[in-house]
């Protein structure tokens, strides 16, 4: 998805009134001589004096963002007495593949949800943003790819306290 944030602010000379509630338009400039290219539009509510809006663009076709879920299985099985599972843990190894087509740089949030007693092995900075959620967050060089791995622990059942 594509972002765009300002503030409504002299400094990003908007003025020094509220915006109205209606459809706002990002353009990007694609010449020396003020050719303007579309971007894309969102609708905006009423916008105070000072406050930063986000505007979601859609999807971005010039840059790639691709999860791929390279392997998985379950272990560390634990039996109740009774003879049935009590717990286990299942691990995820993923890969995501990032790329930056455009000329310009980019900066990436990718954002993960996990559920549960969940443990995450990877050497890629990450910040967690919640209990269930973190993010990776970089920049992309023009024409630059990446990829960040990592592993996945979630303890089920039984496990989930150990």
């Amino acid at each position: 998805m594509r972002y765009y944030r300002f503030k409504n602010d002299k400094e990003s000379k908007l003025g020094d009134e509220p915006l109205p509630n209606g459809d706002v338009e990002a353009l990007r400039r694609v010449t020396g001589d003020n050719l303007h290219a579309f971007v894309g539009q969102t609708r905006v509510k009423y916008i105070p004096i000072n406050e930063t809006v986000e505007m979601e663009l859609g999807d971005d076709h010039e840059v790639l963002v691709k999860p791929v879920l390279t392997d998985w299985r379950k272990d560390d099985i634990r039996f109740a007495r009774s003879g049935g599972v009590a717990g286990w843990a299942v691990t995820e190894s993923w890969q995501i593949e990032t790329q930056n087509s455009k000329d310009v740089e980019v900066t990436l949030d990718i954002r993960r949800n996990f559920h549960g007693a969940w443990r995450l092995n990877t050497e890629s900075a990450y910040e967690k943003v919640d209990a269930n959620q973190i993010k990776f967050l970089f920049k992309l060089k023009p024409r630059e790819k990446r990829v960040l791995t990592y592993e996945l622990v979630t303890r089920k059942g039984l496990n989930a306290g150990r």
